[in-house]
């Protein structure tokens, strides 16, 4: 059995349960003892800090077993020298009134260490890049119970909720959404961590589960960054399992698999294995690898119709139909009696009403579909731009339009696209007068020149355009477009010169990103 046997079993793009593996992974943070171990010896200043702290917590009972035990020990004293020592406080002083009105000083820091040492390890990236291209239409949703904020900075067209209260009182849409159960560094109180918050947890998770019930039965879940016989998986299965039969256990066995870690071997190994939980077996697909990224690749083999964040957009916006009967800004409907919609129809609308539901495709501007090539927020395919939007606005943009991204994305062939694509090189995009002065500028990075001249768009981005090739970073260029586009609008908003800078710099994104292969 391969991987790929296992995927094309899937009947449907998965759900992703992610663990602290591939925080390990992917941003050389610490696993949860690891990080125990650290604040321990934070209050303690000895080698073997965690193993007094490990000793004392033998000596309880501990319900939810002993790393928690451990946390809340290390936690009481950690909190009194906080409070003592001005030295120990590393949070800023928005942090620090939190603590005022009743954050632990653990918890502060404790999202205050992750954050500061929360760095993308290079090795990986090619392996994370996968990762970000296949969530656009492979990955149904994500699960996971680590703090920090890697998903949602890399699956950033995924909704966020943070915690079981968030996640229990919110209309989640189970598709294009992230589930940050233990909680997230951005709301330290909402960290679960030590043993009241298990505690706290454990009484809420039959209403936890009941809220995953529908996803852990519709979709294939890859658990990716946990062992299989880590505790919390354990216990978040034993609370969904109380709630199965027999037949609906069976059809959650053919729907497990978990992918695990494991150094140095040459080939994937794919085996069944089996777990008890609650005393009843439940066996599921159990890959080991050491590279993630052909994993990867067999998820992308499997493949939603449409980009996950606008199915999401979809059922949202329906959702919000059906229980208020009221169309939304987003949304319009053909009504039933209406004399344009026959006995068995019923026309949905979902985008810009004011501009899709008069104009739909003919409606979209120029300025949108430069946007669209940074923050795709167009609900439209690649091929539905190119073949009924491009004609048009070619003509009106200068015969001048950013298509390597739409063509990379274009399941058939433009060949006027594909034309005047190749002929948008860099020295086409960018005009004599910028190019003879490459090189003799004082500065030479795209962040750099943000942080000192970015207040300044209009000089920011013609200097940007002066640097040399290899100066260009596309991620660099990549975070000052997200940060110009903050202001969706903003196109429409600056002057001409200042909207000729900034549609250059997105010709150049488009090129360096997807043009060059």
């Amino acid at each position: 059995m391969t991987i790929y046997d296992v995927v094309n079993k899937f009947n449907t793009t998965p759900f992703l349960f992610v663990g602290s593996g591939m925080t390990r992974r992917y941003l050389n943070l610490p696993d949860w003892k690891s990080l125990l171990e650290h604040f321990a010896y934070e209050v303690k200043k000895t080698d073997f800090a965690y193993s007094i702290y490990e000793n004392r917590a033998k000596k309880f009972e501990c319900p939810v077993g002993l790393l928690p035990k451990i946390a809340e020990l290390i936690q009481r004293e950690y909190d009194e020298k906080w409070f003592s020592n001005e030295v120990k406080r590393t949070v800023d002083e928005n942090v620090q009134q939190q603590v005022r009105n009743g954050l632990s000083p653990f918890k502060a820091e404790i999202a205050s260490y992750i954050k500061c040492n929360s760095h993308v390890n290079k090795v990986y990236q090619s392996e994370i890049e996968k990762l970000i291209e296949i969530s656009e239409k492979s990955i149904a949703g994500v699960i996971t119970t680590n703090y920090d904020s890697f998903l949602e900075d890399h699956l950033y067209q995924f909704k966020k909720y943070v915690g079981q209260s968030q996640l229990m009182f919110s209309a989640i849409q189970g598709i294009a959404e992230i589930y940050k159960i233990h909680g997230s560094v951005e709301d330290p109180e909402s960290i679960v961590i030590n043993e009241t918050d298990y505690q706290e947890f454990d009484a809420k998770s039959a209403y936890l589960a009941s809220k995953l019930m529908t996803i852990f039965l519709e979709y294939p879940i890859v658990f990716l960054g946990y062992s299989v016989s880590d505790a919390n998986i354990q216990n978040i299965l034993e609370a969904i399992i109380r709630c199965l039969d027999h037949t609906q256990l069976e059809i959650l066995e053919s729907r497990f698999v978990f992918v695990e870690y494991k150094q140095d071997i040459s080939e994937p190994e794919v085996a069944l294995h089996t777990i008890i939980i609650e005393g009843k077996p439940l066996t599921m697909s159990r890959i080991v690898l050491s590279d993630f990224k052909p994993f990867y690749e067999a998820i992308g083999k499997k493949q939603s119709k449409l980009p996950v964040r606008i199915l999401r957009k979809f059922k949202q916006e329906l959702y919000s139909y059906v229980i208020t009967n009221t169309p939304t800004a987003a949304m319009r409907v053909a009504a039933l009696e209406d004399e344009r919609v026959s006995d068995d129809e019923l026309v949905l609308a979902v985008g810009k009403a004011e501009q899709l539901g008069i104009h739909g495709l003919s409606g979209i501007t120029g300025n949108d579909w430069y946007r669209n090539v940074v923050l795709g927020d167009l609900l439209f395919t690649a091929d539905e731009l190119l073949e009924h939007a491009f004609p048009i606005l070619i003509k009106q943009n200068s015969n001048r339009l950013p298509l390597n991204k739409y063509l990379s994305l274009a399941s058939r062939q433009y060949p006027e696209c594909e034309k005047l694509a190749m002929r948008m090189t860099l020295n086409e995009i960018i005009p004599d007068s910028l190019l003879k002065g490459r090189g003799f500028g004082v500065y030479h990075s795209i962040a750099e020149i943000w942080q000192y001249e970015g207040k300044k768009i209009e000089k920011a981005t013609r200097l940007i355009s002066q640097l040399k090739e290899d100066e260009l970073d596309i991620k660099e260029l990549e975070m000052v477009l997200r940060t110009i586009f903050e202001d969706k609008n903003i196109l429409e908003h600056i002057t001409s010169t200042d909207r000729s800078q900034v549609r250059r710099l997105i010709l150049i994104y488009d090129f360096l990103k997807w043009g060059k292969q």
